[in-house]
């Protein structure tokens, strides 16, 4: 069976084990990795977002263009 090495926080040329940390330290160890998830997911999000406002620009445009298309015809 391997082990598993225990999880480590470096802070410039020092190496710490996590568990030996303080338990406020471990709190904002925590948070941190909480706020950084919740970052890439906003991220993902504005992606998503963005994509659709282009998506409905262009489908905007295209509406825009087969009424014009249908006004000289009709004219």
């Amino acid at each position: 069976m391997t082990e598993q090495a225990e999880p480590t926080l470096t802070i410039g040329e020092t190496t710490y084990v996590v568990s030996e940390l303080s338990d406020e330290v471990r709190e904002m160890l925590s948070l941190h990795q909480q706020a950084q998830e919740m970052a890439i997911h906003a991220k993902r999000q504005a992606t998503i977002h963005d994509l659709s406002v282009e998506n409905l620009a262009a489908r905007i445009e295209q509406a825009v263009k087969e009424t014009e298309e249908s006004d000289v015809k009709s004219a």
